[in-house]
């Protein structure tokens, strides 16, 4: 993550072309003094060598940080970023069933599979790490070095209350930085594809022989010139880690765990750990600055999460100018719309459909800075955020929200209408205030939240259907409201699973229509609802009783394809739909 917080020092510039970025922006002089000096940023020797051959340059000042500068216009759909993660671990939920290299899905009868492969020859289900070949278990550098400490680490993680993701994290990006230690800098005069620290058509195993890239689909895009950039610890050292700025409770935990992890490793005698406060700023680090990643190019799963320096130099915005997703551990940048030299390259750390407050508590909270983008410096009251938290006026003709209106000194609080000016207390003996509604439908949410999960879609269903009806009303939530937009997913594949696919088409319509108002460009989430109504177009036009009657449905259905492929060649840069998607319109 690039800081996005006001400095209280002057940021030390590696160069004087990046001191004047394409916006004019320059490091302002501190208005604060007497306080201590705060570390420099560091360039990321990796993007550096390879900065000539991206679209955009890393640039600085006070007030932004590091942060990407657009260095020529770049048109939409265009490839800004190809960045192999340094280090990558599965989510806990994975872990049995993802390729621990590849991030693959592993194939059905994997025990099976690996033993008759030679790759595990005791049985799978005792080791942590999984695999779907040999080859990727060849790639594995640290598989030695790890395999004895990762079988405690749950152990550590209950004693110490950490989570064990973040410990295998902080374990493996140790360990990869002890095999593979910082490389010089690169020199300017060498070309990135020639450089050692861009990944080439090939990489070395544990066994020190070339094997072929085993990364599954990170070849180049058809039509996209960028190599793929691999980093090294000297990136990650340039990165920030912001251990003080983390909880009391959250370091202390960490320390505990770093501690238990620490002798765990000397115990396996596999390599020298790192110090305590090495392993305090790798988990900072991680904390920060990892990214999501998993084997999205076909269910767009969110399998683990993958550590990439140069992908975290984009600062967040609300109305990001770029879309990221990743084919195996291989981060993929685009622009999702035309982009002007000189404009600011931003990607966002979280949910653009929570609430501002949601939003900026979770920034806050987690990455360390308060958004300042258009949309969050914009009155909620003229933003497109009122609507995520506010409620239906009802009052006449008007339909405009009303907003939380504190006054000092009231004896009550009251909800004010942004465009009539009709108010109503907050709450009332009734039980029908604005406040009231709210907490009702967030017990609904909750509770349909929960049928989902012990009982499945289908059981959900009519818990949803009924939020909708009792809280969407004048005077109660409005139609754009979070918990609403929140339900049409849940209760869409509800309705498919109790083959109402009428009705789970218009619930996954009015959730696109929703997203859509709120982030007019495109991104994956639209993109991946797209692909899902493709499919229920087509069972509809399967489902038809008659021939006449599949003839709507499959017309719809090859438009909706036709806007996913379009959707999908912009945010993830596939000339092609999924070949299963085409190969079922084709089959109706």
């Amino acid at each position: 993550m690039a800081e996005q917080v006001e400095t209280a020092s002057p940021v030390h510039l590696p160069a004087k072309d990046d001191a004047d970025g394409a916006d004019g922006l320059k490091p302002a002089k501190s208005k604060r003094k007497g306080k201590k000096a705060r570390k420099p940023f560091l360039p990321l020797p990796t993007l550096e060598a390879a900065q000539h051959k991206l679209p955009w340059q890393l640039a600085f000042s006070q007030r932004l940080g590091r942060h990407a500068i657009a260095s020529q216009d770049i048109a939409a759909g265009q490839c800004v970023l190809a960045e192999a993660a340094i280090c990558a671990v599965p989510a806990q939920t994975c872990e049995a069933s993802t390729c621990h290299t590849c991030f693959s899905p592993l194939p059905e009868g994997t025990d099976e599979y690996l033993i008759t492969q030679g790759v595990i020859l005791d049985k799978p289900s005792r080791h942590y790490k999984r695999y779907c070949s040999q080859k990727c278990y060849d790639a594995d550098i640290t598989v030695s070095m790890t395999a004895p400490v990762h079988a405690l680490v749950l152990q550590i993680s209950l004693q110490t209350k950490c989570d064990p993701v973040l410990l295998r994290f902080i374990l493996e990006l140790d360990a990869h930085t002890k095999h593979a230690p910082a490389a010089d800098t690169p020199s300017p005069g060498k070309a990135p594809c020639s450089d050692a620290h861009l990944l080439s058509p090939s990489t070395t195993s544990k066994n020190g022989t070339e094997s072929d890239q085993i990364s599954h689909g990170t070849q180049q895009v058809p039509g996209d010139s960028l190599d793929v950039i691999t980093c090294t610890r000297a990136d990650v050292d340039a990165l920030l880690s912001p251990w003080d700025r983390n909880q009391k409770d959250w370091r202390e935990a960490l320390t505990e765990g770093c501690k238990e992890l620490q002798q765990a490793i000397i115990q396996a005698g596999k390599y020298k750990p790192g110090t305590l406060q090495q392993l305090h700023f790798l988990a900072a680090c991680i904390n920060a600055n990892a990214h999501a990643t998993g084997h999205q190019e076909d269910t767009n799963s969110e399998t683990g999460l993958g550590l990439y320096p140069v992908l975290s130099m984009f600062n967040h915005s609300c109305v990001p100018n770029l879309a990221h997703s990743s084919v195996g551990t291989v981060q993929y940048v685009y622009a999702v719309h035309d982009i002007k030299k000189g404009e600011q390259l931003c990607v966002h750390y979280t949910s653009l459909y929570e609430p501002r407050r949601v939003r900026q508590q979770a920034l806050l909270q987690e990455k360390f800075f308060t958004c300042a983008c258009e949309r969050c410096s914009t009155p909620v009251e003229q933003s497109v955020d009122r609507f995520l938290e506010g409620f239906s006026c009802g009052k006449g003709q008007c339909r405009e929200v009303m907003l939380m209106d504190k006054q000092e000194g009231a004896e009550e609080d009251v909800f004010k209408c942004v465009g009539c000016g009709h108010t109503t207390p907050a709450r009332t003996v009734e039980g029908n205030g604005p406040l009231d509604v709210e907490k009702q439908a967030d017990d609904m949410y909750h509770h349909a939240v929960n049928v989902l999960r012990q009982q499945g879609s289908g059981a959900a269903r009519p818990v949803f259907e009924q939020l909708l009806d009792q809280c969407q009303a004048p005077g109660k939530l409005h139609s754009m409201h979070v918990r609403i937009i929140d339900s049409y997913m849940p209760l869409s594949n509800g309705c498919r699973r109790t083959g109402e696919t009428v009705s789970a088409v218009r619930n996954v319509n009015n959730m696109i229509s929703a997203m859509g108002f709120y982030y007019p460009h495109p991104c994956i989430e639209v993109t991946n609802l797209y692909r899902y109504l493709v499919e229920l177009y087509a069972d509809w036009a399967g489902s038809a009783a008659s021939p006449k009657l599949a003839a709507r449905p499959k017309r719809q259905a090859r438009e909706t394809y036709q806007k996913y492929c379009a959707l999908r060649l912009v945010c993830q840069g596939r000339r092609n739909g999924h070949d299963d998607l085409a190969t079922k319109l084709r089959m109706m």
